[in-house]
């Protein structure tokens, strides 16, 4: 096996290369999610837009209550001590009289709110009929004992005005106004009159529970002081009759004991005579029973509704949407893991950029196709190679001579391949992006090689559907464009993308050469127009087993062999990663462009295969981004002048 001289190869180090900024990154991020945030507000608003919609309008009617306690002389003293705990105790203490179950349920008696049906069944929004209908579903999955009564013992009657009330406290504030006395009392409900009903009964229930509570606390203190008094009283005539006892019995010879019974019975009888006028005091008063607080303000029917609030929902609705836009937009960043920038390539990965691919659309497809049905000339699509039939089997190398038994002239052309439009793009469509891109490459590469001939330029990628094949294609066809021998191999033995392709799967290929079964001039074929010769892979007999070590050992010694007759041979390798046998037929190439699709396979796993390959990786010239959007790469921080600049020729 002939071997020939490679030039050393050289190991591309990590650059140092500063990465960008938090904020910078932030911002590209924004920029780069911005439509992911546009929607979730959108549907943020939409959402509240419905939410309005369907929400049924509640009217809110409000009360105020003046707060008038009276205290006793000891209270009022420890009142002029603790003025600010006085007050703040007192208030919310009315607050819990006000928010009680005992004050709401006379207010669903006053109003009978247990057969109000707009009380027991309001309206409710789209959202609250959701949500309720899911915690009904929910509860019905879990088995829960009947809750017990509010009170124990109570009727069915008592049991439902109970409901009733808690009902309406629930629904029902109390709010003090600011250091006051003064509390507020409202209420909402889909009916503005029953919403001012409610609001109004909770007034007068409450000015009727403080005189009610008035009334049975001077009942209290009488029914004591009546106890207390007779009490007195029966002391009184006790102590008196003792004081008369001693004096019969002792006469005026004992002084001080008779002065302190005589003293004893003269407090007694004070003492009843005060409680005596309290007493009187406290029944003139239960009969005339006053109020501890008077109501300031009555509550007036509303006019119009206070919810649902336009602005309310909408700027709800919108920071819902932009929160959810932000966790999307979180995961999506979380998961971007690919290559998208050249400063990704040398960064993660220590290679060289070469360029970017651009991805084609399908306007551009048939743009291609117009133009090349226009350009190409009627006739056969596809013709032997013109320079080795030329040459005679004597002038071709001792390996292409074994293969080559009989005169290229001698064998017919067996068919017409049809041009690889979806492949070939550059040709078809000049000025491109991906012209530029191509052309840019092929320039570096012919820099890089520094006027060598017979150059073997592999192009792979990790994993299929990489692009290999599409650039392997369109690089070649460059190469032929600038006038330069060039020979494209599909080296993919287990995909045959390019073969595929061509449409070549039914015809003799590199296959059959390395079995020996075909002279290697008879396979290689010609697409008209284009000065590209391309050796199919075709569908030998040892197709399952070819990417045997040994086997790709001969197709290296081919290459080599071919390198004396062409200029330039791109090799369409297989998925690098996926069959590492490709190690073989790697020390006899050249140079190796590595393709990757934009932003699809992770920075990480890429880098563990290259340092698992040391011998690929060091042969490797530089990383093509194939499939590229170029007008989303200024999200990622590529600026559009170096864009412009890495898609630019000298005296292109």
């Amino acid at each position: 096996m002939n071997q020939r001289l490679l030039p050393a190869a050289r190991v591309v180090s990590k650059p140092q290369i500063a990465p960008p900024s938090d904020l910078t990154e932030l911002m590209l991020a924004g920029r780069r999610q911005f439509w992911c945030l546009a929607l979730g507000a959108l549907m943020g608003l939409g959402l509240g837009v419905l939410h309005y919609a369907t929400s049924p309008r509640e009217y809110r009617a409000t009360a105020t209550v003046l707060i008038e306690e009276r205290q006793s002389d000891l209270e009022q003293e420890i009142a002029a001590t603790l003025p600010t705990a006085r007050s703040d105790t007192s208030v919310m203490n009315q607050v819990q009289i006000l928010g009680s179950l005992h004050l709401a349920a006379e207010v669903a008696r006053a109003l009978e709110l247990t057969h109000n049906d707009t009380f027991q069944n309001p309206p409710n929004s789209l959202l609250g009929e959701t949500i309720g209908a899911a915690k009904g579903w929910v509860r019905s999955l879990i088995p829960r004992p009947a809750p017990p009564p509010l009170i124990e013992g109570a009727s069915g009657t008592d049991e439902a005005i109970l409901q009733t009330a808690d009902r309406l406290r629930a629904r029902t504030d109390f709010t003090r106004i600011g250091r006051s006395f003064v509390v507020e009392i409202s209420h909402s409900a889909s009916d503005p009159v029953l919403a001012t009903d409610i609001v109004n009964a909770y007034a007068e229930a409450y000015l009727a529970d403080g005189i009610e509570a008035s009334v049975a606390a001077s009942v209290r203190t009488a029914d004591w002081m009546e106890a207390r008094i007779e009490e007195l009283r029966r002391s009184a005539v006790d102590a008196a009759a003792e004081a008369e006892a001693f004096r019969a019995e002792f006469g005026a010879s004992d002084q001080q004991g008779l002065r302190e019974r005589q003293e004893r019975a003269d407090a007694l009888n004070e003492l009843l005579v005060t409680f005596q006028s309290r007493y009187q005091e406290i029944a003139f008063e239960s009969s005339f029973p006053s109020s501890s607080g008077r109501i300031l303000s009555r509550a007036l029917q509303p006019r119009d509704p206070d919810s649902p609030r336009a602005w309310q929902d909408l700027g709800a609705g919108l920071v819902l949407g932009l929160m959810l836009g932000l966790a999307i937009a979180v995961l999506r960043e979380a998961r971007e893991t690919g290559l998208r920038t050249s400063g990704d390539v040398t960064r993660y990965l220590g290679l060289s950029f070469l360029g970017y691919l651009p991805v084609v659309s399908k306007g551009q497809l048939r743009r291609a196709r117009s133009v090349e049905d226009a350009s190409v000339a009627p006739g056969p699509r596809v013709a032997f190679s013109p320079e080795l039939r030329d040459q005679g089997p004597v002038n071709l190398p001792p390996l292409l001579s074994r293969h080559s038994a009989q005169p290229l002239s001698a064998r017919p052309v067996s068919g017409a391949l049809i041009a690889p439009r979806d492949l070939v793009l550059s040709a078809y469509l000049p000025g491109s992006p991906a012209d530029h891109a191509l052309r840019r490459l092929h320039s570096a590469m012919d820099q890089g090689s520094a006027g060598q001939t017979g150059r073997i330029l592999a192009i792979g990628g990790t994993e299929a559907g990489d692009g290999a094949t599409q650039l392997a294609a369109n690089l070649a066809h460059v190469s032929a464009r600038a006038g330069k021998a060039t020979l494209l191999i599909d080296g993919d033995f287990v995909h045959s993308g390019l073969t595929r392709a061509l449409r070549a799967s039914d015809t003799q290929g590199l296959v059959d050469v390395l079995d020996c079964v075909l002279p290697v001039g008879h396979a290689i074929r010609r697409i008209a127009g284009t000065g590209l010769d391309i050796l199919p892979t075709g569908l030998g007999a040892r197709r399952g087993d070819v990417m045997e070590a040994s086997y790709l050992a001969e197709f290296g010694a081919l290459l080599i062999e071919l390198a004396g007759v062409y200029d330039t041979i791109v090799v369409d390798l297989p998925p690098l990663a996926q069959y590492p046998e490709v190690t073989a037929l790697i020390r006899q190439v050249d140079q190796i462009v590595l393709c990757v699709p934009w932003g699809r396979r992770s920075r990480r796993a890429i880098a563990d295969f290259l340092a698992s390959a040391p011998d690929l990786t060091a042969r490797i010239a530089g990383l093509v981004l194939t499939n590229t959007r170029l007008n989303h790469l200024p999200r990622y921080g590529e600026q559009r002048q170096a864009m412009r600049r890495s898609w630019r020729i000298l005296g292109a």
